[in-house]
């Protein structure tokens, strides 16, 4: 039977819809393959930031800069690694705080390079990766620079990145801004004494008010916690000896040592003499001595510029200020140690006074107008 035209015509078109298919399909193959392509080949043209754990270990000198006018924040500030510490070494020479040096080196491993901004040094300043607004992290183990990079402004893209010896802004994913751009006493460590206060076998306070003295004489259990056992003595400031603490409350002693044992500082002074913050002749003196024999000794001067005051330890240059609760047990009087008084808390309320005479006691006329009547 031959065939009908209609029938050739539907063949036809068949064919033509099955070619143009097969040639979709083979573009988009062919599109997704120079896709792939074209994203390795960007990829791979991108600076690589990456940060081993490895090299994170060897890391032991860290510059950081920043542009001036953040108040607090230094421009430049000089790390290095001292043994299993860090020590800041500019702008001025403290032992640094190692908690956020670890948090930076472990940041450093985060960052990646995700996509290129602009392909010249003319954007700089557009993205404030330029040497006058940008921070500038520079990471060496011995002379070896790890990484050199310029941070500028944050948004949906990430991070705008300039890296050292390449032209071009870059975005990175990663980066936490906060763990650079700290103010000094962010980089210092700030902790004064460290001791368990189980080791302390006595405490001795010099005030305005007096001296004060309070020795461990043993320890008890309750429950199952261990407390100290503790005699308080106390010698006014205008003579006078040792003598006993009436209502002696050996609890607070255990809350004075709980307050020092892990003192850390809120602030330290710049440019101040010890007589400007009161410490050339301290106002309070406190005194731990512990198990081994070591002495911990902090110095009170003046109040701070809100609920602080100033302090210094003993054998270390620097000024501090710490908060005025826990400075409050070194200033404190007598009364601070003693439990209440209860027999004038009695005393004041009445407790223990005599009971007004009731109406028609001996001794007491009756009222007037209630004279002449019959008793009930």
């Amino acid at each position: 039977m031959a065939m009908t035209s209609d029938k050739k015509l539907y063949i036809a078109a068949g064919v033509l819809v099955a070619l143009g298919v097969g040639l979709f399909l083979q573009k988009r193959a062919q599109k997704a393959e120079e896709a792939t392509y074209s994203y390795a080949a960007i990829s791979a043209s991108l600076p690589k930031v990456e940060v081993t754990d490895e090299q994170k270990k060897g890391i032991d000198q860290i510059t950081i800069e920043q542009p001036a006018g953040d108040a607090g924040k230094p421009t430049k500030v000089m790390l290095a690694k001292q043994g299993e510490d860090w020590a800041l070494t500019e702008p001025l020479k403290a032992k640094a705080n190692k908690s956020n040096l670890d948090s930076l080196l472990e940041n450093l491993t985060s960052i990646k390079v995700s996509e290129q901004i602009a392909p010249s040094k003319d954007a700089y300043a557009q993205y404030d990766v330029s040497d006058d607004k940008a921070l500038h992290v520079v990471a060496k183990q011995g002379d070896k620079v790890v990484v050199d990079l310029y941070f500028g402004q944050g948004g949906s893209r990430g991070q705008m990145l300039r890296v050292a010896g390449k032209d071009g802004v870059y975005s990175a994913k990663g980066y936490s801004s906060y763990l650079y751009a700290r103010d000094l006493k962010g980089w210092r460590d700030l902790s004064l004494t460290k001791f368990e206060d189980n080791a302390v076998k006595s405490v001795s306070i010099e005030n305005e008010n007096g001296a004060f003295e309070f020795a461990k004489t043993g320890e008890k259990k309750e429950g199952e916690t261990t407390k100290a056992e503790w005699s308080g003595k106390f010698k006014k400031a205008k003579g006078g000896g040792l003598a006993a603490i009436e209502r002696f409350d050996a609890a607070k002693v255990d809350d004075m040592v709980r307050s020092f044992k892990s003192l850390t500082a809120l602030d330290f002074a710049q440019g101040k003499t010890a007589a400007e913050l009161g410490l050339e002749k301290p106002a309070a003196s406190v005194t731990f001595v512990l198990a081994d024999g070591a002495h911990k000794v902090v110095h009170l001067g003046n109040a701070g510029t809100s609920s602080d005051r100033w302090a210094k330890l003993e054998g270390n240059s620097d000024f501090y200020t710490i908060a005025q609760y826990t400075a409050d047990w070194v200033t404190a009087k007598v009364d601070k140690f003693q439990k209440p008084d209860e027999k004038n808390k009695k005393d004041k309320k009445g407790g223990d006074s005599e009971p007004p005479p009731a109406m028609g006691m001996p001794g007491m006329g009756m009222p007037p107008g209630m004279q002449g009547m019959p008793p009930h």
